[in-house]
């Protein structure tokens, strides 16, 4: 079953504004956050010709805007656990030859997983190999230790 989506206006920091399609939503301790897929042009391999590729970002609401007409109605959406706090997951990546196993902590809702708890979260991001997800900048999303 193909994926729903709606269609936003991304507003780039310059002001430019792009068309682009939100899979999925989350709501966290910040306020609303949008996958969207946006696309744009790149070369293929030979550097003659390029081809439209679709690249996944999460946004936050301040830069996602609806189109009249969108439905959010049926975006997944995914909110923090019931306690109201903070939640992460972890990801395994496989090992391959020359490059051993790694994992990556993502905010919840960035990849499917058991929630992990602050402690937890940063535990394992203590281990050997473990680093916070570029792309739902979980890095961010750990409280600032009290001073």
């Amino acid at each position: 079953m193909p994926e729903y989506t709606a269609r936003v206006a991304v507003t780039l920091p310059d002001g430019q504004q792009l068309r682009a399609r939100v899979y999925e939503r989350r709501h966290v301790a910040g306020g609303w956050q949008y996958r969207v897929g946006i696309t744009s042009w790149a070369s293929t391999g030979n550097g003659r010709c390029a081809e439209p590729v679709e690249h996944s970002v999460w946004l936050n609401a301040r830069h996602v805007r609806p189109l009249p007409g969108a439905d959010y109605s049926r975006v997944p959406t995914r909110t923090t656990p019931a306690n109201g706090q903070q939640a992460w997951t972890l990801q395994d990546l496989p090992h391959r030859p020359g490059y051993p196993g790694s994992r990556l902590i993502h905010v919840i809702g960035c990849h499917p997983g058991a929630p992990l708890a602050l402690d937890e979260a940063l535990e394992a991001l203590r281990q050997p190999r473990t680093v916070p997800c570029y792309a739902c900048r979980a890095a961010t999303s750990f409280p600032a230790a009290p001073a």
